[in-house]
């Protein structure tokens, strides 16, 4: 890729850089996806920018669905353009000593690792100033093998999602008597589910931790579909709350919030604003009776799972009693209908789905170390298991 920046985009200014080998772009917003397109590459964007990529489905490699391939060995051929996202957060921790970043907080720029040129700015302003001034490769093999990456780890994912999954191989029958021997709701079903019956234009919104893993695999922000959460900060609790914002600003849009169990039980009480304010919010409960993130983090580094089991209430009962449409669903073969008749409902729906607290997001390049860390963890609870 051959990129020359006017003199008027400050630092990036005057900068010819040619690269041969495949470059990426990682981007954070709305807007920042033209650069890409212009010079046909794949965009790695954060879970916050699925929203706003222009053309999710042909070029969102999203931080939970990172297919991208790797990086060349030779430090010379790896050129990356990082505008409004770390580059430790999209992968690339450690690896950029040649490329571009460009944030609008000057503090954020090499704090993680090296960039050859750092720009204080708006990014989206960068990127379209840029467009007119780079070349496209004709080679769009990088693209292409990107998005066929995407597309194939996608369809696994897929089908993970089919409430009959345990029942179409050998293979995923032992895997289920392994992490699923109650064969409980998988969380991908739930994800899937909601996906598939939500309307095209909902704002959705996710808890901090396993809820914003199984969101950023399914939900699909085609249309005009709009996510709310707090993925910088990383609070608890917030899908609820912020859900009920957006809802008294548009009661006439739907409004769907992916629940953690941990997350919702933290401010339980208030569920009771959706009720007094008629705020027909769906509150999408992934009751696994665990802090799911921290469990994971745990088990993945070779601790055995300590002070994540939560003692949960039907929370659809509770649900009811404060005066919502409670409905909790706990056998795979139900969620589709329960979650298709909870989105249909007129006013506030809390639907309590009974998922697996042993399902792990695995990674599409699963690391050594992970799978070591994973044994231990478990041999660690088999011989604690009274």
């Amino acid at each position: 890729m051959s990129a020359v920046a006017p003199a008027s985009t400050t630092a990036l200014i005057g900068r010819s850089v040619t690269v041969e080998a495949p470059a990426t772009i990682a981007n954070l917003g709305a807007g920042y996806d033209c650069l890409g397109l212009a010079v046909d590459l794949p965009l790695r964007v954060t879970v916050e920018a699925k929203a706003a990529a222009a053309d999710p489905q042909s070029i969102d490699l999203t931080v939970h669905g990172d297919c991208i391939g790797e990086l060349p060995d030779d430090r010379s051929n790896r050129f990356i353009v990082a505008l409004e996202a770390g580059l430790a957060e999209l992968g690339f921790d450690g690896l950029g000593d040649i490329g571009w970043k460009v944030d609008a907080e000057g503090a954020h720029i090499g704090r993680r690792t090296a960039v050859d040129v750092g720009v204080v700015g708006d990014a989206g302003l960068t990127a379209a100033a840029l467009v007119d001034r780079v070349q496209a490769k004709r080679d769009r093999s990088h693209l292409e093998d990107a998005t066929q990456r995407y597309a194939s780890w996608r369809g696994d994912q897929k089908r993970l999602a089919d409430p009959g999954y345990e029942d179409t191989g050998l293979v995923h029958k032992l895997r289920s008597k392994f992490d699923n021997p109650d064969t409980r709701i998988r969380p991908e079903a739930l994800a899937d589910a909601v996906n598939t019956h939500a309307a095209a234009d909902a704002i959705f919104t996710a808890d901090t931790g396993m809820s914003t893993v199984w969101l950023s695999r399914f939900i699909e922000f085609t249309g005009t579909r709009r996510l709310i959460g707090s993925f910088n900060l990383g609070s608890m609790a917030n899908a609820m709350p912020q859900a009920l914002g957006a809802q008294a600003l548009d009661k006439r849009r739907q409004v769907i919030a992916f629940c953690g169990d941990g997350g919702l039980t933290m401010l339980l009480g208030d569920l009771i604003t959706a009720v007094s304010h008629d705020l027909p919010a769906k509150f999408i409960v992934f009751d696994n009776g665990r802090l799911g993130m921290v469990k994971l983090e745990q088990e993945q580094g070779g601790l055995p799972e300590f002070g994540t089991v939560l003692e949960n209430p039907d929370l659809a009962a509770v649900a009811r009693a404060i005066g919502l449409h409670g409905v909790r669903v706990e056998r795979p073969e139900e969620l589709d209908q329960a979650v298709a008749e909870a989105l249909a409902h007129p006013g506030p729906v809390l639907l309590d789905a009974i998922t697996n607290p042993d399902e792990i997001s695995v990674p599409p390049r699963v690391k050594v170390a992970d799978g070591w860390g994973f044994a231990i963890a478990k041999l660690s609870e088999e011989l604690q298991s009274p």
